[in-house]
């Protein structure tokens, strides 16, 4: 359609096709980093928005589709290697702001973090604002980790600030369990694995736009969605002597594997498999994040080490007083930076199995 024909459509219908332009644009600036969201819709309801990505979901129920097209992430692509990540950043303000003020989902599934966040922050403005901070904080991660894929690791500056604590962490001959949660850049955590003098092994599901952080010579993907051989997997790489990293913060696969910790004043189920695995195996844990500290400038922390007593079985009780160490890393860092927690679902929502 042609500008010339905006002033013969009804206004109505020309707010709409703005809408669907800006929901376009932002869906290719999330996918051009090769993001995917996972998408879980109840029968009878659209998919959730693409800005923010769904609650974890059991491993044989886990579906994944992309968003964008290919020409979409061809445009963007050309822009941030022609002209770099600010102008990208530049366009996420104004896509974001839009969003946020056209989409009551977004500004929904935000307010589960930013209200236990901010609980004194009342009013429809400074609602908005804190949610528009979030999500464009969030917009920038993804710009970041496309520029990465396009522009090559120069893209980003990691400052490795506890460089020696890591290596003294891994210069014993057992293995080593890295915990990890959707703060900051977790990813630009993964290029700094290689230098620990150890093989990697990176718990996740295999996406090209994370890939492209590790050294596939020194590294190896254990794809969780395997089940049981993924935990044999991860506890031989730890009886190898070698570097495990798992996410902390979200339970994946069977709810009954979770152990409670509280985060932000109230209950939190988090995975008990790192805490399990590092008791079975004598690994200790290491808390590693990753916060945004500038344009194009993050730190690579070693918040704490963890090490969980031997042998403690199965009962998730045990292991509360272990989980707890992680939540409060995880609480201290949002007090720290408030604008980089990437969960944007109800992690205070009671399971309905496995509670300890």
């Amino acid at each position: 359609m042609s500008e010339r024909g905006i002033g013969f459509l009804p206004h109505a219908l020309w707010r709409h096709s703005c809408f669907i332009r800006f929901n376009t644009v932002l869906m290719a600036l999330a996918s051009i980093c090769g993001y995917r969201f996972t998408m879980h819709p109840k029968p009878d309801q659209s998919p959730a928005p693409a800005v923010v990505p769904a609650a974890p979901a059991q491993a044989e129920g886990w579906s994944e589709r992309g968003l964008g097209q290919n020409w979409q992430h061809r445009f963007f692509h050309r822009v941030i290697r022609a002209l770099g990540k600010r102008p990208a950043y530049h366009v996420a303000y104004f896509v974001v702001f839009w969003y946020v003020l056209t989409s009551r989902s977004v500004r929904a599934r935000t307010r589960f973090y930013l209200d236990r966040r901010f609980p004194a922050h009342r009013g429809f403005l400074r609602r908005f604002l804190d949610t528009y901070r979030l999500v464009c904080a969030f917009s920038q991660t993804l710009i970041d980790m496309a520029a990465v894929r396009i522009l090559g690791p120069h893209a980003l500056a990691v400052d490795p600030v506890h460089h020696d604590r890591f290596m003294q962490l891994c210069a014993t001959e057992s293995g080593v369990v890295l915990l990890n949660a959707h703060v900051g850049c977790w990813q630009v955590g993964l290029s700094t694995l290689c230098s620990l003098g150890k093989h990697a092994c990176v718990v996740m599901i295999p996406e090209p736009g994370t890939q492209a952080f590790l050294d596939q010579t020194a590294a190896s993907v254990i794809d969780p969605r395997t089940g049981l051989q993924s935990v044999l997997e991860i506890t031989q790489a730890l009886l190898n002597g070698q570097v495990v990293s798992l996410m902390g913060d979200r339970a994946f696969g069977d709810e009954q594997n979770v152990v409670m910790a509280r985060f932000l004043g109230r209950d939190v189920a988090f995975p008990l498999a790192p805490y399990r695995v590092a008791s079975a195996t004598g690994a200790p844990i290491g808390v590693m994040m990753a916060p945004k500290v500038g344009f194009r400038s993050f730190e690579m922390r070693l918040v704490r080490v963890i090490r969980v007593p031997p042998n403690l079985g199965r009962n998730p009780r045990n292991y509360v007083p272990y989980a707890q160490q992680f939540a409060d890393c995880l609480e201290q860092f949002v007090c720290e930076f408030p604008w980089q927690f990437y969960n944007f679902y109800d992690l205070w929502l009671s399971p309905t199995k496995g509670t300890p």
